[in-house]
């Protein structure tokens, strides 16, 4: 039987399965040239948070990484069953998500110090606003926890947290097709007559719902106390083409949605080393010149724990063992001295005390000997005396850069505590000593703080973002260490017990402490400001 005159040639077979592989493998291309990208953005987030407390450079980006991924996979399949002639590969190249998740990289690549790509938040209800992820002390993963049932996907979360952006692959054609379904599409409109419609109007628009369900989840989450800023992202709608459509846009910004259509939107720029340290830049780069030293660093700056090879002991505590493995895979002078660098150091008196408290009751002689080193002032020992002396102390390479002896300040020098409002002051108190007067010494000062605490900081975040505002104080800037080390110390039964003298007892005790233990082998007696003037 001879073919049709309506039937493909053989040619014409050949021409479209030839086109289809082609249209296959350019798919393939552009999703391993977004995929090299992505990957490099990886490296980049892994240099910059490298020793942060939290793994954020792989929450940044595990989504995406894990969608485009998905896609390669699904493209590479496709082009291997096109090239054996499978019915079906065509479909399956053309119903690829690439056109989605392109766009979604290219707002990635316009935006600003980017917190997470292809985030998933709680979509409500709300019984109070919850915290999203963002920066306000340090970088956390917020209070956010999606569902199958209430889930809301951010496509990109910038701006430390305060910008969330969604982006559409919805045209100018479906949305006219939308209205049309609903049956709310009555052709071109005159200019008067956008007073006829409400938002109500547009409720079963989909564009409508997506923009409905981006407001509520960004009011019901608080980053820095404000809601996030919610951008609706349309980079294949132009706006002022048609005015039906443009009466959807509309609806969609009074429920309080930022849109950016195509002729609002810039092309994304190339991918460099300078765009990546906009889109994530390092959190080190904001350091302040003098750096606050919380106590905890003290300790772990004298510890044997970093400065030498513990072995574990029978008396050891469950901790002490932990630390005695922690040091062997990482040691805690590898994180503390390139992070500190040549900075100056300063600690407040308080923590100064509770230091040296610590040190004179559990401390062994090598510990007391660099706590002294670090941070006992002594107008004989220079800077570089001490770096040597430390050095004799230590089994690692220490920096003649190093700043010693850390300064010791007062918690309000320069009056700064009178920068902090009542409502915040409040808020303080509930840090324990020495934390409160270290944090607030450097948050009043303007100064980075540095930690190994940061369950204190994760409380402290918390109770700030209950306040309305801080006024106009920026939030603390705070590094916290993913770790820290304690005092070896001595076992129990041969630790002495410290008793300090109360006002000024230089020639005679007047505060009876002496009378009380001064026969005492085991205790210590320490005049009001030791190890401090």
């Amino acid at each position: 039987m001879a073919p049709s005159a309506d039937s493909p040639s053989a040619e014409d077979i050949a021409q479209d399965n030839a086109a289809k592989l082609a249209a296959a493998e350019s798919l393939l291309r552009r999703a391993k040239l977004l995929q090299s990208e992505l990957e490099r953005f990886a490296d980049h987030l892994n240099e910059i948070y490298r020793d942060y407390y939290q793994h954020i450079s792989t929450y940044t980006h595990v989504s995406m990484t894990s969608d485009v991924r998905a896609e390669v996979e699904s493209l590479e399949r496709a082009l291997l069953d096109l090239r054996s002639a499978e019915p079906l590969a065509s479909h399956r190249a053309q119903s690829s998500n690439l056109p989605f998740l392109e766009p979604v990289w290219d707002m990635a690549k316009r935006s600003r110090d980017i917190v997470r790509l292809r985030c998933a938040v709680s979509a409500g209800p709300f019984k109070k606003q919850i915290l999203a992820p963002g920066t306000r002390i340090v970088r956390t993963q917020g209070e956010s926890q999606p569902s199958r049932s209430s889930s809301f996907v951010v496509d990109v979360v910038a701006d430390g947290g305060r910008s969330w952006y969604k982006v559409s692959s919805m045209t100018n054609k479906r949305v006219l097709f939308d209205l049309a379904k609903e049956a709310i599409f009555c052709g071109d409109s005159d200019d008067d007559d956008e007073a006829e419609y409400s938002v109500q109007d547009y409720d079963d628009i989909p564009l409508v719902k997506l923009a409905r369900g981006l407001a509520i989840a960004a009011k019901g989450h608080r980053i820095q106390a404000n809601c996030p800023s919610a951008f609706l992202v349309l980079p294949r709608i132009t706006e002022g083409e048609h005015p039906e459509v443009d009466k959807v846009l509309h609806a969609c910004r009074q429920l309080g949605v930022n849109l950016l259509c195509d002729n609002a939107l810039p092309p994304a720029p190339p991918l460099s080393d300078d765009l990546l340290h906009t889109m994530a830049p390092s959190l080190k780069a904001n350091f302040s010149e003098v750096l606050n030293i919380d106590t905890s660093l003290l300790v772990a700056l004298a510890s044997d724990f970093s400065h030498t090879k513990v072995t574990k002991q029978p008396w050891f505590s469950h901790s002490h063992k932990d630390h005695t493995v922690l040091e062997s895979e990482q040691p805690m002078l590898s994180l503390v001295y390139p992070l500190i660098g040549s900075h100056k150091l300063v600690c407040t008196r308080e923590a100064a005390d509770i230091f040296f408290h610590i040190v004179e009751t559990l401390a062994t002689e090598s510990e007391k000997a660099r706590a002294y080193l670090i941070l006992r002032p002594d107008a004989e020992k220079s800077q570089e005396q001490r770096v040597k002396e430390l050095q004799l102390l230590s089994i690692h390479e220490v920096p003649s850069h190093l700043q010693l002896p850390i300064s010791i300040v007062d918690v309000n020098e320069n009056n700064c505590q009178d920068r902090f409002t009542d409502s915040i002051k409040q808020k303080l108190e509930t840090v324990l000593n020495p934390g409160r007067s270290v944090f607030s010494y450097g948050w009043a000062s303007g100064l980075t703080t540095i930690t190994c605490n940061s369950v204190v900081i994760r409380q402290l975040e918390k109770d700030l973002e209950q306040l309305p505002t801080l006024g106009n104080l920026p939030w603390p800037s705070i590094w916290a260490f993913p770790t820290s080390r304690p005092f070896v110390g001595v076992p129990k039964g041969t630790r002495k017990r410290v008793r300090k003298h109360i006002g000024d007892c230089s020639v005679t005790c007047t505060c009876g402490i002496a009378d009380l233990y001064g026969h005492q082998s085991n205790v210590t007696i320490l005049s009001p400001n030791s190890g401090f003037e």
